[in-house]
């Protein structure tokens, strides 16, 4: 529809149709008309703004704090070192553990020499070389005594020689078990090492500290409440009874304090489980970004009550309301397709978009 621009700002009562935004130079408006829907009953639900991602960092190994990074309220980016236990104690054992490496690695080529001086000059066929200068013993010891003692099975030179490479062979192969032990211990090592340093899981800020330099901690002890700086979160426990007219996605509308403008926010999680105790079911729902909030803040939530009894009541966009003066303002069609003033009296946000007249 086309209606003629106007420089002031509209309003209606509730009647025919309104355009939800007016400028001068527009000639073409979206028009939307009013009528009358069915507004559930809106409970209001106490909540509590959070971060969207907050981490608990604890304690893994006993030990002395030797350092922490800043203060309650600093910003730290991913992967910055937050908290540091005393690790003197496991830098010695890795040195200990580097140098058993380096003996064990001396220890194998010392093992490859001697294997490969077996495989290309037996021990077992040393005696029967010629032997050199004043070797008239040796020399009997190959011509008589060797020969009689392998003619009567009292000696076998296979036999020798198989066993001589068995020998080699093993003292290879525990050089090589004294080198793998080695390394596993440096990285058993290195492990308890990361364990001693705590570090930032995503780009945020220090909540909580709760220790303090020179500290004695012990595992499972918490150090520090570490939460992120992307967004922000409401939580609220809901009755059971307004569950089912709930599902994820759906936008519900925010107080932040109690007061202020109504937030249009989407439900980002449902708990599956309900509280045993209190008969409530927790959900999340993310705030806009942007949005001026601080983890702790206190903030009101309404959801619909489904079970109570709806009432009909007109609906305008909240993008078609002016504020001049004070008063809230709309402009309404006339019949001859120009947009006139009208004053309304709105009453609660929907937090849909959406405002009662």
């Amino acid at each position: 529809m086309r209606i003629k621009p106007l420089l002031t700002a509209a309003l209606v009562a509730g009647l025919t149709t309104i355009m939800p935004a007016v400028h001068a130079t527009d000639t073409q408006f979206d028009v939307f008309k009013v009528v009358r829907q069915q507004v559930p009953v809106l409970i209001e639900i106490a909540g509590t703004v959070t971060t969207e991602k907050t981490a608990r960092l604890t304690a893994q190994m006993p030990g002395r704090v030797a350092f922490i990074a800043g203060q309650e309220g600093d910003t730290f980016n991913s992967g910055a070192l937050l908290v540091e236990i005393d690790d003197s104690a496991l830098k010695a054992k890795r040195e200990a553990a580097v140098a058993s490496r380096e003996a064990a690695l001396a220890a194998i080529r010392n093992a490859n020499v001697q294997l490969q001086r077996e495989l290309t000059s037996p021990q077992s066929a040393a005696s029967q070389n010629a032997p050199g200068g004043m070797g008239m013993p040796s020399m009997m010891d190959q011509m008589f005594t060797q020969p009689m003692q392998s003619f009567m099975g009292m000696r076998d030179r296979g036999v020798e020689r198989s066993s001589d490479l068995v020998a080699r062979e093993t003292q290879l192969a525990q050089a090589n078990t004294q080198y793998r032990q080695a390394e596993a211990q440096i990285k058993e090592i290195d492990a308890l090492m990361r364990d001693k340093r705590s570090i930032a899981p995503f780009a945020g800020v220090i909540e909580t500290l709760h220790i303090e330099q020179g500290d004695t901690v012990q595992p499972g002890q918490p150090l520090v409440t570490f939460a992120g700086t992307g967004g922000y979160q409401v939580r609220a426990d809901i009755p059971v009874r307004l569950r089912p007219g709930l599902r994820e996605g759906d936008t519900l509308g925010i107080q932040l304090d109690g007061s202020g403008p109504m937030i249009g926010a989407p439900i980002s999680r449902i708990f599956p489980v309900a509280d045993p105790n209190q008969h409530t079911v927790r959900m999340e729902l993310d705030l806009p970004r942007g949005t001026a909030a601080t983890a702790g803040q206190y903030a009101v939530v309404s959801v619909p009550d489904l079970q109570a009894r709806q009432t009909s009541k007109l609906l305008i966009p909240e993008s078609a309301i002016v504020t001049k003066g004070g008063l809230p303002l709309v402009f309404k069609v006339g019949s001859a397709g120009a947009a006139q003033l009208r004053v309304v009296r709105l009453g609660e946000s929907t937090g849909s978009g959406y405002a009662i007249v």
